[in-house]
């Protein structure tokens, strides 16, 4: 019997019970703000990016802001620019990801895929949740950008 082979009697109407939009939208929640912080702390990168998590409920947001660098009157620096976001909103048993100033734009199902595992469906592609962080972050992470003054 091949690992993916699922039997029988699977009882999916209990696994997708347990298969929540709510719950995976929530799991997501916290380890993108996870991510946010680890990717604040760890790098060492000058390209003066600094990330914050906004959170409101049924949403959450990641903006990328950059340090303007500019002296203000009494020594003081403006205050950080926001050069690009990414979206993440749940409705229903969709979650929408769209990005601003960032080419990120998906909506993910949370669904059982044949081997009875709870997982985002985009199109007609399964991810594991750190696939769908990895597509929603990675460019408003790491692109590279004219964005350092």
């Amino acid at each position: 019997m091949s690992p993916d082979h699922v039997p029988d009697d699977f009882d999916w109407v209990a696994a997708q019970a347990k298969c929540s939009t709510e719950s995976m939208f929530e799991q997501l929640r916290t380890r993108i703000r996870a991510d946010v912080q680890h990717r604040n702390g760890v790098f060492n990168h000058e390209d003066q990016w600094r990330f914050e998590f906004h959170d409101d409920g049924d949403e959450f947001e990641v903006v990328r802001l950059v340090s303007s660098g500019s002296a203000q009157p009494a020594g003081r620096h403006a205050p950080p620019r926001v050069t690009a976001s990414v979206r993440f909103v749940r409705t229903g048993r969709r979650i929408h990801v769209q990005g601003e100033d960032v080419d990120v734009e998906f909506v993910a199902v949370v669904t059982l895929d044949a081997t009875g595992q709870c997982l985002f469906a985009v199109g007609e592609v399964f991810y594991a949740e750190w696939q769908i962080r990895r597509m929603a972050l990675e460019q408003l992470f790491f692109e590279e950008s004219d964005d350092v003054e």
